[in-house]
């Protein structure tokens, strides 16, 4: 039976770092992320660890050379966050779920949609991206009466937003990261965590 989970991960010195846990068909959706398929109970196991705080690494030569397709639990490394360093790498993980969390809920279908719309108003001559006449382009097409022209605006506007939205949120990732980077204490990470913590969150 194929795997219906996968575990995102990214660079940790010799070891990857499982960032998140997802259905197979978020692959498609985040396609740039490096992933392994996992079985059902590894899968769940581990959501449970990341859920917890825990942080979970595993040796790079067990995921680029397997020796089974199937990777048990005991491959993973498994543990509370002690170094200060460890405790800013679990920071970063879950910074990266929350976003892959945003991004996911961007379907393949809704991202087909949107760029169907958006080549469909192109192609008419309406510059529905261009910042200096947008207004004046979405005034020309609602008066046009078009039922069909100003659904398939709604259609725009709506998944742009999404789009926005996850777009702010990577914007601002790079300077959560840089003060996580640049703190010295556990007390700054705390601080710059909660100073954070609103941010993350909506």
């Amino acid at each position: 039976m194929p795997a219906i989970f996968n575990a995102q991960l990214s660079e940790y010195g010799n070891h990857y770092q499982v960032t998140n846990i997802f259905l197979e068909e978020v692959r498609y959706i985040l396609p740039h992320a490096r992933y392994i398929p996992l079985s059902n109970h590894v899968a769940l196991a581990l959501k449970n660890d990341l859920n917890q705080g825990n942080q979970i690494t595993i040796e790079k030569q067990l995921v680029d050379n397997p020796k089974n397709p199937d990777i048990p639990l005991e491959s993973f490394n498994i543990k509370k966050p002690e170094t200060i360093d460890e405790k800013k790498s679990q920071l970063k993980s879950k910074v990266n779920q929350r976003i892959s969390a945003y991004t996911a809920l961007l379907s393949g279908l809704e991202m087909y949609e949107f760029f169907v719309v958006f080549t469909k108003l192109q192609s008419l001559g309406y510059q529905v991206l261009n910042e200096e006449i947008k207004e004046e382009t979405f005034l020309e097409i609602i008066n046009t009466g078009n039922e069909d022209l100003i659904t398939d605006l709604e259609i725009f506007l709506e998944l742009k937003d999404k789009f926005d939205k996850i777009s702010k949120k990577y914007r601002g990732i790079k300077d959560y990261f840089r003060e996580i980077d640049e703190s010295e204490t556990e007390e700054e990470l705390s601080e710059i965590n909660e100073g954070w913590k609103g941010w993350l969150i909506n």
